[in-house]
């Protein structure tokens, strides 16, 4: 994400979800800011033809731009709900400033609007 220069703005918006889906659900159920205001965890679950995915997208800030991934440390399968809840999370950051775009991704598909 470019054009913005704060996690606690990211966090601010971030509205948490449950979104039904064909054979299942996605949800982001908590996020949580660190005491220095740089980064954000959002605990997520993507509930897929029965198999379910716990896991945390990471939002780190940098200069001028917010990265937003999955924490390497739960590290879930990379189906297509999980990289929904990605792209729902990137979309709610982006449409809560018209300045904010989205800058390299791997989520074009994804990535509705």
């Amino acid at each position: 994400m470019e054009n913005i220069n704060s996690a606690k703005d990211a966090f601010d918006v971030l509205v948490l979800f449950t979104t039904k889906i064909e054979g299942g659900v996605l949800k982001i159920t908590d996020k949580y800011l660190n005491a220095g205001q740089t980064s954000v965890l959002v605990e997520s679950l993507a509930i897929e033809n029965g198999k379910n995915q716990s896991f945390f997208l990471h939002l780190s800030q940098k200069k001028t731009s917010l990265t937003v991934r999955l924490l390497p440390l739960t590290d879930p399968e990379k189906t297509p709900g999980v990289k929904t809840i990605l792209a729902l999370v990137a979309r709610q950051i982006r449409d809560s400033n018209p300045n904010v775009i989205y800058g390299k991704t791997n989520l074009q598909d994804f990535l509705m609007g």
